[in-house]
């Protein structure tokens, strides 16, 4: 199934010129046989060519701001359909959702269409497009965006309306699915490039490990009941994976997985709760860029709504601040909930301004914790730091002051999302984070073999080795940000990045669900540091 990841097309976008990825195959109606109708429909979402588009994915006289969007019918599905989808859209590339054309086979089509969110600066995040055809089969349409629409409007329906229960999950009636080359460009999954774009690189080693297939939905459901494969939130994982791929494998299982995640949310305001077995109460576990995402690719409000709620549950499962050292407090903690907060100002439609002072809040309490030197005086180089504490309030017996390099790869995400929302102080304040965390872990976070620490000291000569393969990843995605937000300027990052990914090519390993869930989430984002 991880063949299917790489079936996409290619196609103009504004101001980039997209290497094709080889020739389209003929798609025909959906099949049965004797594959399951969910690998039938990931099989046909796997590609984004289609009768019309022609040998490098694009329509007839298509415009630079053209996108082709794959339609492909549920098994069982045909007939007259309303069909819902949403295009994330780059920073500036559009300011009125009037100026959006849907078109098939050369026809305009009259279509709905929604602003989701709004970018800091007024241009549109993303936007829901609804309208209705007759279908069949697999079939292209194309979304133009900064051309004024010709054909009329729709009105808008629920998306549920548009959806289908299937094994506890709500999913569409009719899939669309765009291309990879749209998806990472638009940076609503945050800095991506396509997996084609660094084949046969050592920045292909996430192609390799992250096996989407491997780890779908099928696998997940036989192990749902194990809290900790719950970890790292997955509808984020496989939502990057598509944005990455832009094939069928992962949208399926981001769609289906996320809408679980949704289904398990129960309560209200401070008694809300999530339905991970086992995991009441436990902050790592409350997710919101899943549910995000999920609204900005569908505009379904019901995700913007639980993502509103689960960020307003958050403050009461932890403070940031670090209060001693038997206050529990760890990297993971810290960026989890800065990343809840970050979400749902993005998505919000009545709360982004409380949940952006909480954001702003979450910040302070970690840029603190990084400035605070350890107890003993063992430490003081402000420009090289991590976010040092004591191993008892990280849950851990060591008996010093240290820091997790692999946990601080989820603060740093939260960090450089954060960033990207902000402007002046508060987003360089941010960016220097990082930049000093890379430091930190380029110079004093490995051993001898250049593996990443599983904890390490910081103010005194002790550290703990890693015994597994399973953390190059975390360490090569922050070094590479350091790199890249310090401006490339420092040849120590660069080379220290570059040799935890040739680490993670050649040694790093993904041997269950847990595991492929924290190495694909946040890293996956390394090549567009170091491309």
């Amino acid at each position: 199934m991880s063949d299917l990841r790489m079936q996409t097309c290619a196609f103009l976008i504004p101001t980039l010129l997209l290497a094709g990825l080889g020739g389209c195959a003929d798609v025909g109606e959906a099949a049965t046989g004797g594959r399951g109708a969910a690998e039938d429909e990931t099989a046909l979402l796997g590609s984004n060519c289609a009768p019309g588009a022609d040998a490098a994915g694009q329509p007839a006289n298509a415009a630079a701001s053209s996108v082709m969007v794959h339609l492909v019918p549920r098994a069982g599905v045909s007939g007259q359909q309303r069909v819902n989808f949403a295009v994330p859209l780059p920073r500036g590339m559009l300011t009125s959702i009037a100026n959006v054309r849907v078109r098939r086979g050369g026809a305009d089509v009259a279509a709905g269409r929604r602003a989701l969110a709004m970018y800091p600066g007024g241009s549109i995040r993303s936007v829901q497009i609804q309208f209705d055809i007759q279908i069949s089969g697999p079939v292209d349409v194309e979304v133009r965006i900064g051309e004024a629409a010709v054909a009329g409007s729709v009105p808008l329906v629920p998306v549920a309306n548009t959806l289908v229960s299937s094994g506890g999950a709500q999913i569409p009636r009719v899939w669309a699915s765009l291309p990879a080359q749209w998806l990472s460009a638009s940076g609503v999954f945050g800095p991506q490039v396509t997996e084609a774009s660094v084949a046969g690189t050592p920045l292909a080693a996430w192609s390799d490990l992250c096996d989407y297939g491997a780890y779908d939905n099928d696998a997940f459901l036989g192990e749902m009941g194990d809290g900790a494969v719950w970890l790292y939130d997955r509808g984020t994982v496989m939502y990057r994976g598509y944005a990455r791929g832009g094939a069928g494998d992962p949208l399926y299982t981001a769609y289906r997985e996320t809408s679980i995640y949704r289904s398990g949310i129960t309560g209200s305001g401070s008694s809300t709760d999530i339905g991970v077995p086992g995991k009441a109460g436990d902050l790592k576990y409350f997710y919101v860029q899943n549910m995000a995402l999920h609204y900005l690719l569908s505009g379904d409000d019901r995700f913007r709504e639980s993502a509103e709620q689960i960020a307003g549950k958050v403050g009461d499962l932890w403070d940031p601040w670090y209060i001693n050292d038997g206050h529990h407090w760890t990297e993971r903690n810290a960026g989890f909930m800065l990343l809840a907060y970050v979400w749902a100002a993005i998505v919000s439609d009545n709360r982004a301004a409380e949940f952006a002072a909480l954001a702003d809040d979450t910040v302070d309490a970690v840029l603190d914790r990084q400035a605070e030197n350890p107890p003993g005086g063992g430490y003081s180089n402000q420009n090289a730091r991590c976010f040092s504490h004591s191993a008892d309030a990280h849950g851990e017996d060591y008996g010093y002051w240290g820091c997790s390099p692999w946990m601080s790869a989820i603060l740093a995400d939260g960090l450089d999302a954060y960033a990207s929302e902000r402007s002046g102080a508060r987003q360089t304040a941010a960016r220097q984070s990082i930049v000093k965390l890379g430091r930190i872990i380029a110079a004093q976070g490995r051993d001898g073999e250049g593996r990443p620490y599983y904890w390490m000291g910081v103010g005194n000569n002790n550290d703990e080795v890693d015994d597994y393969e399973e953390h190059w990843s975390e360490a090569a995605y922050v070094v590479a940000m350091a790199w890249y937000h310090g401006g490339k300027k420092e040849p120590s990052l660069k080379q220290a990045a570059d040799q935890l990914v040739v680490g993670f090519r050649d040694r790093g390993e993904a041997p269950h669900l847990r595991s492929f869930n924290w190495q694909c989430r946040s890293a996956v984002a390394t090549p567009f540091y170091l491309k």
